[in-house]
C-alpha cells in the first residue's frame, strides 16, 4: 500500500511540475517587444484617479526609458458606457481590437490593462490595484527573463 500511494505522489509531482514549466513564461529575446495596453473611458472616475496617482499613469510612462522594448499603448474610450472602436487602436493592434469585436467585448471595464507579446495577451488585470499587484510584477518578471537571458539592451557590469 505504501508503495502505491508513493507512485501516486511521484506522479501527481510529475504532473504538477510539467504543468508549471509549460506555464511559465519563455525567455523575452533581447529584441521581442512587448506592448502594455491601457483601456480608460473619459468619463470614468476611477481612470481618473489612476492618471493622477504616483503609481499609475506617471509610472506607465516611465516604462519605456526603463524598459526600450516595452510600449504603452492608451485606448480611452469617448464615454464609461460607450464601446471601443476600431479607430482608437493602432494599426499593430487591430487583432486586439478584431477578437474583441468578434466576442462582443467592446465595452470591457475599465480601467483595464494588458500586456501583448506576439500578438497575445500574455497578462490581463482591471482596476487600480490591479496595475500596481498585477501588470507591474508581471512586466517586471518577463522583463528579468530578458536579463536572465543576457540581453545585450542591458549593460554589463565591468570589474
Amino acid at each position: 500500500m505504501t508503495r502505491s500511494l508513493i507512485a501516486i505522489v511521484a506522479l501527481l509531482a510529475g504532473l504538477f511540475a510539467a504543468t508549471a514549466s509549460a506555464q511559465a513564461p519563455a525567455a523575452l529575446r533581447h529584441d521581442e517587444r512587448l506592448t502594455v495596453v491601457v483601456h480608460t473611458a473619459a468619463n470614468c472616475p476611477i481612470c481618473k484617479l489612476w492618471s493622477v496617482s504616483p503609481e499609475g499613469l506617471p509610472v506607465a510612462r516611465q516604462l519605456p526609458q526603463r524598459w526600450p522594448q516595452v510600449q504603452v499603448v492608451y485606448i480611452e474610450r469617448p464615454s464609461l458606457h460607450g464601446s471601443e472602436s476600431g479607430a482608437l487602436y493602432p494599426p499593430e493592434l487591430q487583432h486586439l481590437f478584431q477578437a474583441r469585436q468578434e466576442r462582443y467585448q467592446l465595452s470591457p471595464p475599465v480601467p483595464l490593462f494588458e500586456i501583448v507579446r506576439n500578438r497575445e495577451i500574455v497578462t490581463r488585470y482591471s482596476g487600480m490595484q490591479g496595475w500596481t499587484d498585477g501588470i507591474l510584477p508581471a512586466l517586471a518578471s518577463l522583463e528579468a527573463t530578458r536579463a536572465a537571458a543576457g540581453s545585450p539592451l542591458l549593460p554589463t557590469p565591468t570589474r
